[in-house]
């Protein structure tokens, strides 16, 4: 799987600084946030667990909690410095809530849903993403959904120069140059393995989810996934 990833390496950030820059880089995040918390919503049983996975500094299972106060969300993340972030912002939770050091090959827990938010975008390889989105459906309960959050987009192409036209034009408004945003976005391009939509939703099928989907678009931004049975 990927080398372990340290999100302010990434953006050029502090922990801290995370969640006013991601707001900066990505159109539509908090839509994004509420659109995985609303699949969530009425599908996770009470007392029913959420993994994070590369839950960084917190913030989609800072949504959850708030938002569903009957589930558990266990936070999964190689990063200590992200999992001292998140555990003081889910603090008002103690008790729904744990975090874990892992990487995403190692085992997950039995749960009644998956989630990542703009994290999965780093397993390098189709056969690695195959294999990981076959470990969620394996410990997914039989009622159980997965929700992925993240960009994607075609290697080449003029949907994919539309989308990071888009991209470049979000940064500009809040205050990011585009040089500097080009510049990010370059080495953004070393670390991190985008795919299209349908590559990404072939290997949720191809892992045995029987209908994959898109949830939520928004150019390079989509929330997207499947239930376990369909």
């Amino acid at each position: 799987m990927a080398d372990e990833h340290r999100v302010a390496g990434h953006l050029g950030v502090t922990a801290d600084e995370y969640d006013r820059a991601i707001r900066a880089f990505i159109p539509g995040y908090d839509r994004m946030i509420a659109t995985v918390v609303h699949w969530l919503d009425g599908h996770v049983p009470s007392g029913g667990l959420v993994v994070d996975l590369g839950a960084g500094t917190g913030g989609l299972s800072m949504a959850i909690l708030d938002a569903l106060p009957d589930v558990r969300v266990q936070l999964v993340d190689v990063d200590p410095t992200m999992l001292d972030v998140a555990a003081m912002r889910c603090s008002a939770h103690a008790g729904r809530y744990e975090l874990r050091r892992a990487r995403y090959d190692d085992p997950l827990p039995r749960c009644d849903a998956v989630v990542a938010s703009f994290s999965l975008h780093h397993v390098a390889t189709h056969a690695e993403k195959r294999e990981l989105y076959r470990a969620i459906h394996t410990a997914l309960e039989p009622a159980g959904l997965v929700v992925v959050a993240d960009a994607l987009a075609y290697p080449d192409g003029p949907v994919r120069r539309r989308m990071i036209d888009d991209l470049v034009a979000h940064m500009e408004r809040n205050g990011i140059t585009a040089r500097e945003a080009e510049a990010h976005l370059a080495q953004w391009a070393k670390e991190d393995f985008y795919v299209s939509l349908p590559d990404e939703l072939s290997l949720i099928a191809e892992a045995g989810f029987p209908r994959p989907d898109c949830f939520w678009r928004d150019g390079e931004v989509a929330v997207y996934g499947a239930f376990k049975s369909g």
